[in-house]
């Protein structure tokens, strides 16, 4: 697997929408039918019909299942019936994520443990079904990193089995907790529980990835109604010709009070944080003032994370973020022998070319102290050792 898709909730976002528009990619129905049979509901079933939302044409989904069958569930129950499915490993273990995290938001909202929440709206098994089918379709669309836009979130009221409502459900907002959102119609549920477990799960929130367009599908909700379209679109893509080339976010930040003893707690803590890489520059600052250029660079999904260590171990009271791209070397480890033990030599390749082969520093270092001889002799002998085994 190495697809790539990007979803985008136009109008909104749902279970069976993001399941809609994976069918309209071509995941197999029938096959989704045969791992929804498995999981021993009567009658259970999933439909694909084409219907028009505004300008698009899009797929709509409707499953079908005894009406005796609706009923509010349990998480135990739920976690139950998926732990003795026969779906593969993958598509088990990510139904599981995704009702977990939902469990985990209900649990929140009503401040019970999570194994006392009763499901209600995504208890019933067309809820289940749509979590399920998702990701069956995913496996089959051999899809393994999911990108994610800003959903809409709806003001008002709704009815629901808990009472009157306000909009955006509580539990909605609970999933997306850290995500970035956008104003939805009013007294409309654009973004479902099922649709943020999803988001919350699944996926990493940012803008379309570099990829290769393979082709994209529209997914309808029931309603059709409000300014946007009811629609989620999803585009699959695989990584683009040139894999070594990736979006990231540069964060950095001036600072000309920071002491520096405090520049490796920072560069630590920008690192634990989930940056790629953190380093500092010497600049000259306004009124002509020496000080550092601290960097960080990310993914996007820890855009919020990294900027908070900056704030919280630096001494700067804002930061910049913008977009960048890297290109890198295809990369991986070799472990070496040297007369003193085992070290890793991570190597870089450009279209298949081996340019550098280089001892990781935290192996030599930890070599050289349990054998009491000098970091470079470490460093020399396993360089030597992998050119002569590997290189």
């Amino acid at each position: 697997m190495n697809r790539i898709a990007y979803i985008e909730p136009i109008g909104g976002i749902a279970g069976d929408m993001v399941l809609a528009a994976l069918v309209e990619l071509g995941a197999d129905l029938d096959a989704i039918n045969g791992s929804l049979r498995d999981l021993g509901v009567p009658g259970i079933n999933v439909s694909a019909s084409s219907v028009m939302r505004g300008p698009f044409s899009a797929t709509h989904i409707e499953v079908h299942a005894s009406a005796d069958e609706q009923t509010h569930r349990r998480w135990l129950d739920i976690r139950k019936l998926l732990a003795e499915s026969t779906l593969s490993e993958r598509s088990r273990a990510q139904s599981l994520k995704v009702f977990e995290r939902i469990a985990e938001a209900e649990a929140a909202v009503h401040g019970i443990p999570v194994d006392d929440v009763h499901f209600h709206e995504v208890g019933a098994w067309d809820s289940i079904a749509d979590i399920v089918s998702v990701v069956i379709a995913l496996e089959q669309l051999e899809i393994d990193r999911i990108v994610a836009s800003a959903p809409p979130l709806s003001s008002g009221t709704i009815r629901s089995a808990h009472g009157v409502m306000p909009l955006p459900a509580p539990a909605t907002l609970r999933l997306l907790e850290g995500w970035p959102v956008r104003p939805g119609p009013e007294n409309m549920e654009s973004t479902t529980p099922t649709g943020a477990g999803i988001l919350s799960a699944l996926t990493e929130n940012g803008p379309l990835p570099a990829m290769r367009v393979l082709r994209s599908g529209y997914g309808a909700g029931t309603r059709d109604r409000g300014e946007l379209p009811n629609v989620v679109r999803v585009t699959i893509g695989e990584p683009s010709i040139s894999p070594s080339v990736d979006a990231v976010l540069v964060i950095e930040a001036q600072m000309d009070d920071l002491a520096g003893e405090h520049l490796p707690p920072l560069i630590d803590a920008l690192l634990s944080s989930g940056a790629l890489d953190a380093y500092a520059t010497p600049v000259l600052m306004k009124k002509g003032r020496p000080g550092l250029l601290v960097s960080a660079l990310a993914y996007a999904d820890k855009e919020a994370a990294v900027s908070e260590a900056m704030l919280r171990h630096g001494s700067t009271f804002g930061v910049r973020v913008y977009a960048a791209h890297r290109r890198t070397l295809e990369r991986w480890h070799d472990t070496v022998e040297t007369p003193w033990g085992a070290a890793r030599v991570k190597v870089g390749a450009l279209d298949g070319e081996i340019l550098h082969a280089a001892p990781e520093y935290e192996d030599v270092l930890s070599l050289a102290k349990a054998s009491g001889q000098p970091a470079p002799v470490i460093h020399a002998a396993a360089s030597h050792g992998w050119r002569n085994t590997k290189g």
